[in-house]
């Protein structure tokens, strides 16, 4: 990591403090490529921004832990309950009138669960960034990675479990010649997306769609890449009829970003407690185990699998997992 000492925007003297910052070497190691493989735009947009963090230690460190470790301790939510559906819809909702009510500022479909100045995970490590939109852009850095290495060739993209469209503006942005579906299981996403499909001119559409009970009228068209963004993570591991779904329609190519516990080392505290936290909701495991199987029964081909290495204050939701069926 590349050390600087520039002081933080908080208007308070850190002169003392070392700060590091994720150059793009780091950022290559954390995607899995050599550093050549970036495109001129994705170090722009980098250079744009700010990454510098410092590394928790002593007291400040043993506070955060004993913060998640109280949050473990109390944590009442529990993925794939019944409520979660209005939870989902509301939330949503709320974006979607944000998004209405500011003449539609994009920016306003951002979740909500990425929160700014908040401790975030890096490299095992507990570190405090000093950039309040540290997760989002390390994110958004990612994500234009991704769908420039992986998107350009298919002529169709879905994306299941778009939520607020977050993610499908980006790829609209990029790529405005694609056809693009957002498909989720509440009403107010897929008004988000007819939204922006109107107010942008962008070939885009929303859908319905469980992705527990998939709809076997559900068309993926040829050249087609389908993605998820932690949206496996909400099916409290009932996958299977998903998988399924996919391995019968065929797409071109399979990507998932998504918590994957199989990764986790549970030797190290900070892992082990991500476990806890995973464990303790009730997200998805096994999905991963799961693919590993279909490519040994020569199913798939398992293309790439890389944990990023970093996420938020409880868990890791960034890892890449990369497929295609035969």
């Amino acid at each position: 990591m590349k050390k600087d000492s520039r002081a933080r925007s908080d208007g308070k003297s850190h002169t003392n403090i070392k700060w590091q910052n994720v150059a793009l070497s780091d950022f290559a190691d954390s995607f899995g490529i050599s550093i050549s493989g970036f495109p001129d735009s994705f170090a722009t947009f980098v250079n744009s921004k700010d990454y510098g963090y410092r590394t928790l230690t002593g007291e400040e460190r043993d506070n955060v832990i004993l913060d998640v470790l109280l949050k473990i301790e109390s944590d009442q939510q529990v993925i794939g309950s019944s409520e979660r559906k209005k939870i989902w819809e509301n939330g949503w909702a709320e974006n979607l009138r944000e998004y209405t009510q500011s003449n539609y500022d994009i920016t306003k479909l951002v979740p909500k669960f990425i929160r700014p100045s908040q401790v975030i995970r890096l490299n095992r490590n507990y570190v405090l960034p000093r950039n309040p939109d540290f997760e989002l852009d390390y994110l958004s850095a990612f994500r234009l990675w991704l769908f420039i290495e992986y998107f350009k060739e298919y002529a169709h993209i879905y994306e299941f479990g778009c939520g607020s469209g977050f993610n499908l503006v980006e790829l609209a942005c990029m790529y405005p010649e694609k056809n693009i579906h957002g498909l989720d299981f509440v009403p107010s996403s897929c008004e988000i997306v007819s939204k922006l499909a109107e107010n942008n001119g962008w070939k885009m559409k929303g859908h319905i769609f469980d992705m527990i009970s998939p709809d076997e009228d559900f068309k993926i068209a040829n050249n087609s890449v389908v993605y998820t963004i932690g949206a496996i993570e909400q099916l409290a591991s009932k996958f299977e009829p998903f998988l399924q779904f996919l391995l019968k329609r065929s797409p071109s190519l399979c990507i998932h970003v998504e918590p994957t516990i199989e990764l986790y080392d549970q030797n190290n505290l900070v892992d082990y407690l991500a476990i806890k936290f995973h464990r303790k909701r009730g997200y998805t495991e096994n999905f991963l185990t799961r693919l590993r199987q279909l490519e040994t029964e020569n199913k798939i081909e398992l293309i790439k699998v890389k944990r990023l290495f970093f996420g938020s204050l409880y868990m890791e939701g960034y890892s890449l997992m990369i497929w295609r069926p035969k």
